[in-house]
């Protein structure tokens, strides 16, 4: 093992030591910081492998001309010491013209879409999506049978509305300065690959917070924060497995809402509640496990570590609304003396929409 591969296992050790005891609520303030410098070490050096191995590869069709401004931006950061605006979305009022994407956007979007839970359930994220996007909500109408010569009751329509309302993103890739001296045009490709995965990674952070935004900053929503609030009633627990009856009972709830299920429907899972699923019976004796090829009680169950361990969430996903809004983005780079780094930083406008909370339910482990 060379010295930079023992440094790095060093650094992952104590990550994972300092992330259980996040987890545990006992980190204080010095180890959080602690915790931050240790992500921040790890992500540079990680990255700066990938470009040491990419130097050597030559992608064919790529735009030369856009990778080379891109790192000209990068150096350009580095000999002024100032921040260097790389490249910016536009946009247009016509509603025959779509907004103008430079490729960079492009380039971001599909990594960022590959990291999303949304798209693991068949669903794409609204991109491009310019104003304020508003969705009527149509209330239940209830028919009536009436006998002849009898006047019907009247029947009102709820036709109340959810705006959409966008939040900024913001995320950035440290590349250090030697790094770029001795890279090519792979840099943009690594760069443009890192930023669109972290905004996937910080959307579906939210997407599953067990606690709902506060206003003003609630532009991006949370699917769990809800029903994880008002969980149904179970007898799971740390000594105790879910049963078959209370999964059910977990689709049950939502059913009884009226919400009308699609493809979209899943179930969510933490990867240790997966692997207890795939170990626990339908019932005693029964050789069949509850979670059995990927799915459970017909629904596909989505794996994730963004969900807590003490939840298990059935959700209809066509019900939050993921939008990229279309004004907004900007990537820039600002040199780090201290560091001797390019901070690659993105910056984009995005909501999390849920129209109907009752299109999800909980079954949560008692303590």
């Amino acid at each position: 093992m060379t010295k930079e591969q023992e440094q790095l296992h060093e650094l992952h050790v104590r990550f994972k030591e300092l992330q259980g005891k996040r987890h545990a609520g006992a980190l204080t303030e010095d180890e959080e910081r602690e915790l931050v410098r240790i992500s921040e070490d790890m992500q540079e050096r990680s990255l700066n492998a990938i470009v040491s191995k990419a130097l050597e590869q030559d992608k064919s069709g790529e735009d030369i001309e856009a990778a080379k401004r891109f790192l000209e931006g990068a150096m350009r950061a580095i000999d002024t010491r100032m921040e260097v605006p790389l490249e910016e979305r536009a946009t247009t009022l016509s509603t025959n013209v779509e907004p103008a994407q430079p490729k960079v956007i492009q380039d971001i979007v599909q990594p960022l879409e590959a990291e999303l839970i949304h798209t693991k359930v068949g669903l794409k994220m609204q991109d491009g999506v310019v104003g304020q996007p508003v969705w009527p909500v149509l209330a239940g109408v209830t028919a009536t049978i009436a006998g002849e010569d009898v006047a019907l009751s009247d029947q009102s329509i709820d036709l109340s509305k959810i705006s959409a309302k966008s939040e900024r993103v913001g995320v950035y890739v440290p590349v250090t300065s030697q790094a770029i001296n001795s890279t090519n045009k792979n840099l943009r490709n690594i760069v443009l690959s890192r930023l669109g995965k972290a905004v996937g990674k910080a959307l579906n952070f939210a997407l599953f917070a067990k606690t709902a935004p506060a206003a003003p900053n609630n532009g991006i929503g949370s699917i769990l924060a809800t029903p994880y609030a008002a969980p149904i009633a179970g007898s799971w627990s740390n000594t105790v497995k879910p049963t078959f009856t209370e999964i059910v009972g977990i689709e049950t709830e939502v059913l009884d809402r009226d919400v009308e299920v699609d493809e979209s429907a899943a179930y969510f899972v933490h990867p240790t509640t997966y692997g207890l699923l795939k170990s626990t019976p339908i019932e005693k004796g029964n050789p069949e496990m509850l979670l059995k090829d990927g799915y459970m009680n017909g629904y596909r169950v989505v794996s994730t570590t963004f969900m807590p361990h003490d939840a298990i969430l059935f959700g209809v996903l066509s019900y939050a609304v993921l939008a990229h809004h279309g004004s907004g983005d900007r990537l820039h780079a600002q040199y780090d003396g201290v560091r001797d780094h390019v901070k690659f930083t993105l910056n984009g406008d995005y909501s999390l929409t849920v129209l109907r909370n009752e299109a999800f339910a909980c079954l949560k482990r008692k303590a």
